[in-house]
């Protein structure tokens, strides 16, 4: 056996994705794990539809294995989130990681996973986020200036990005794992172009055909459109005291108090208040997703550990494969309850991520509020 991991969103599932996992088997993979994003993603946004039609969507196309990645890694920024995903796949014993990049050379991913981790604290880093630079630009610039042109780059374009912190979290777990960096075709990592999740999901919202852009069987049965959450998320903003913001995980001082500052004369509309309060340092997505965070109950004290269990959301046979050469040191299952009971910890987490899950089902269009706990998840024969 030839494990090799994933890490995805699959919002929704995707022709790029079905490439992703058709590559990560032509490089030498027997058997392929994905650690995905449950109901709340990484942009700080519920999912377009449930996590287990996106994970039996993944089986179906290529993938042996689906794990869940719970909030809050699922919809942190990329430090979290790779360190999430990278441990559960670390944890399921995986001999490589693949991950589709900007660029396919591994050596120049590795050594800006090197410059990050010696930059990221740096006194130039601090220098130019003091002078109002977001912290990713900071980190950019300084990177260029150290280290040149090519690994600023890397560093800076957002498929690469993410490969970097997947290089970085497996150091943190001291794996030896190989990386399998697959070059993107086609549309950039959440443009709004082309086929990438970001503009499947505005045509998805527009009522759009995107049969043309994913596999047969992948258009989503039930959608669930982001902004119909808006209303809770600004709710949150709105009302929460400067001591409550600070305890997310993305919230500084100079944040909280331009948010305070904002909801004084609110505008009508969430997007729009969110604009007001975006600025060079702190970009949409931090923004939207320490909303998110508040509406969940993520705080920072949440990322002092890792994921607690691995909890499986769809598995064909050579899934099984992967589940019964699994050597334990995490609790691992299909049933939320038998998780649930393993653990304060993972209690914990399981009641964020099921906030995580009512919300997306409150934004359905036929909205069903399916109970995670008699949900069965069954053998994918493929």
């Amino acid at each position: 056996m030839y494990l090799t991991g994933v890490v995805a969103e699959f919002n929704p599932f995707h022709n790029g994705h079905k490439y992703l996992l058709e590559k990560v088997r032509e490089n030498g993979a027997t058997h392929i794990v994905a650690a995905m994003s449950g109901d709340a993603v990484q942009r700080g946004e519920t999912a377009v539809c449930s996590k287990h039609e996106r994970a039996e969507n993944a089986v179906k196309n290529g993938a042996d294995l689906v794990v869940e990645l719970p909030a809050p890694w699922s919809c942190s920024a990329a430090e979290y989130f790779a360190g999430g995903a990278v441990s559960l796949l670390c944890a399921l014993g995986v001999d490589a990681l693949a991950f589709g990049s900007e660029t396919d050379d591994a050596a120049l991913i590795r050594r800006a996973a090197d410059a990050v981790d010696e930059l990221s604290d740096c006194e130039d880093v601090r220098r130019l986020t003091a002078e109002g630079k977001s912290y990713p630009s900071a980190l950019c610039e300084a990177a260029k200036a150290h280290f040149g042109e090519q690994t600023a780059q890397v560093i800076a374009s957002p498929n690469s990005t993410l490969a970097v912190e997947y290089v970085r979290a497996l150091g943190r777990q001291g794996s030896k794992a190989d990386i399998i960096p697959i070059k993107r075709v086609g549309a950039a990592h959440d443009s709004g172009e082309g086929a990438s999740g970001s503009n499947l999901r505005s045509l998805i919202a527009q009522g759009c055909d995107i049969s043309a852009h994913v596999p047969s069987g992948c258009i989503p049965n039930s959608v669930s459109p982001s902004e119909r959450a808006w209303d809770i998320l600004y709710y949150g903003l709105l009302t929460a005291e400067r001591e409550q913001l600070l305890k997310l995980p993305e919230v500084s001082e100079p944040l909280a108090d331009i948010i305070i500052k904002a909801r004084r004369d609110p505008s009508a509309d969430f997007g729009e208040f969110l604009m007001a309060v975006k600025s060079k340092r702190f970009t949409l997505a931090r923004i939207r997703r320490s909303a998110l965070h508040l509406a969940l109950g993520v705080t920072k004290a949440d990322f002092e550990g890792q994921p607690p269990y691995l909890r499986v959301l769809s598995f064909s046979e050579r899934g099984a494969e992967i589940l019964r050469r699994f050597g334990g040191g995490l609790p691992l299952s299909t049933s939320l309850r038998d998780l649930e009971r393993s653990s304060e910890q993972a209690a914990h987490i399981i009641a964020i991520e099921n906030r995580a899950v009512r919300l997306r089902q409150m934004c359905e269009n036929s909205r069903s509020f399916q109970n995670e706990y008699s949900r069965k998840i069954v053998l994918n024969k493929k």
